[in-house]
């Protein structure tokens, strides 16, 4: 990193901002081969500090460092030039690059009033300075002033006026401090400066400089914090310093930073030359985690009208946490804000709805967090609730598939204990419901052998479900036998038919039956 008391500039960042966003950088397309670095507008107009030419346009060069000079360029798409800021008093330009280094500058939100560093005078050992100009109507600068804090044993540099808190804050060696570059401040009413004083926590025994206010929160660059290696990019916050982290500081050197807007601006950096060259970097903030709200509305499946007072909770898939419990107002809406959720990763909830009078369920959707926009979970999956009635079929409703057994068996298989299962979870959220289970049997064998055969079928339905609801009396169990093939496959009579054992599989069923109506819980498959 070149000269401190120069190549540094105000740092404007939020330290909240940053837990919640990841940040993309980009070399500007103006880098030049030399160090470039401390990007700030004035106006409408962006500047930045680059190598100092003489007026041979030759590159002039500092002994000590072997690096050139520095002088102030205005920026024009991806090339820079001459800054020429017009002075009132010569109707020439403004004094603002000198033969030596010139440094650091500060404007307010006008682009009227300018604070800037330089070494006026003929000797490039005179210590930098800090003057202020006045823009006039005809876009003419007025004479620099210097501010009083000047004195030529020591150095004053990095000036930021604050102009929501009239404060000029700026950076100095000045007997006194902490040790190296201290922050000090004053106030500023447009003519007179107050009494300075030094920033308190800020200062320490190595360099701490570039000040920059936001939000009443003082950004600053400092080498004797903890840093993560070189010059890192800190912020005081309730009066206590934090380091804006590795999204932004690395082990080189990082500094410089302007923003554009909230998300958007420019910083300086040499990490991409391993510490050789300060170029500038355009970054972006880019949002990590977003809050969103998830929109519910509820209807009649039969009519569709709004359906108020249903009950819902919500559960995160991947924890099963309860995210939410509520019901719906009386247009059927439901809203779930969701805060800090990862941006792009898809999260899966499931949502238990129900209403008396009404089939109760659960269903799953995924969204994926994009941006704060509501989400109409509508959109994405069936909320609208089927009432009771007679005449529902209930695998319609739960999705059940076909309870089947084993031929001349009455014993559940595996699969038919998955099916009954969700007859279980509907008995227990519908207290009033009566079911009673019928079990059927193919034609093959006697029609006395069968009957039986179907009675201790449902009969090993029914203990199952009574065993695992509450007022189990509400279940009640019939053999139906061969009387009521689901495919007609008889075994007697002059026709006898050519049946596949899948057809008569399909034959050899329970069924349930809600409030008289036989309800079966086969689809056929």
């Amino acid at each position: 990193m070149r000269f401190v008391l120069i190549t540094f500039l105000a740092l404007l960042a939020t330290g909240n901002l940053l837990a919640q966003q990841d940040v993309q950088l980009t070399p500007a397309c103006f880098n030049t081969s030399f160090d470039d670095f401390g990007t700030r507008k004035i106006g409408d107009k962006l500047y930045v500090l680059s190598a100092s030419k003489d007026p041979c346009e030759d590159i002039m060069m500092d002994p000590f460092t072997k690096k050139p000079y520095s002088d102030l360029y205005e920026v024009e798409g991806c090339k820079t030039k001459d800054a020429k800021l017009l002075s009132e008093e010569t109707k020439g330009l403004l004094n603002i690059n000198s033969c030596f280094y010139d440094g650091p500058v500060s404007s307010n939100a006008a682009g009227n009033l300018l604070f800037f560093t330089n070494n006026f005078g003929s000797n490039e050992y005179e210590k930098l300075t800090i003057h202020y100009s006045v823009k006039n109507d005809k876009g003419e600068w007025s004479k620099p002033v210097a501010v009083p804090f000047n004195d030529d044993k020591y150095n004053v540099t990095h000036p930021f006026y604050d102009e929501k808190n009239n404060t000029l804050y700026f950076v100095s060696d000045m007997p006194g401090g902490a040790g190296g570059m201290d922050i000090y401040r004053a106030s500023f009413d447009g003519k007179k400066f107050g009494v300075k004083e030094s920033v308190r926590n800020v200062n320490s025994a190595g360099h701490d400089c570039f000040p920059y206010v936001m939000n009443n929160k003082v950004y600053f660059t400092s080498n004797a914090f903890n840093t993560l290696g070189g010059y890192d990019l800190f912020v005081l916050e309730n009066m206590e310093v934090k380091n804006l982290g590795e999204k932004l500081n690395s082990k080189f050197d990082d500094l410089a930073i302007m923003f554009l807007d909230e998300k958007t601006g420019y910083l300086t950096s040499n990490r991409a030359t391993n510490g050789s060259t300060d170029d500038v970097f355009e970054f972006r903030f880019v949002d990590m985690f977003t809050d969103v709200n998830l929109t519910y509305v509820v209807k009649d499946n039969e009519t569709l009208k709004d359906l108020a007072s249903v009950n819902l909770k919500i559960i995160d898939d991947s924890t099963g946490q309860i995210l939410f419990k509520g019901s719906t107002d009386e247009y059927g809406h439901f809203l779930q804000k969701m805060d800090s959720l990862s941006i792009g990763k898809p999260m899966k909830l499931t949502v238990s709805l129900e209403k008396e009078g009404y089939i109760s369920k659960d269903v799953s959707f995924i969204f994926t967090p994009v941006d704060s926009n509501k989400i109409d979970v509508a959109s994405l999956v069936d909320l609208n609730l089927t009432p009771l009635k007679d005449d529902l079929i209930l695998n319609d409703l739960l999705g059940l598939k076909t309870i089947y057994y084993d031929f001349d068996k009455a014993d559940l298989r595996a699969d038919a204990i998955v099916e009954l299962d969700k007859v279980i979870v509907f008995m227990n959220k519908h207290e009033k419901i009566e079911l009673e289970l019928g079990s059927h049997t193919d034609c093959r064998g006697p029609s006395i052998y069968n009957l039986d055969l179907s009675n201790r079928r449902a009969l090993s339905a029914a203990n199952y479900i009574k065993a695992r609801i509450s007022n189990p009396e509400r279940i009640t169990f019939k053999g139906y036998g061969e009387s009521a093939l689901k495919v007609n496959c008889p075994c007697e009579g002059i026709v006898k038919s050519n049946c596949s054992i899948s057809d008569n599989q399909l034959n050899r069923r329970t069924e349930f039956m809600v409030k008289s109506l036989s309800i079966s819980t086969g689809d056929n498959k």
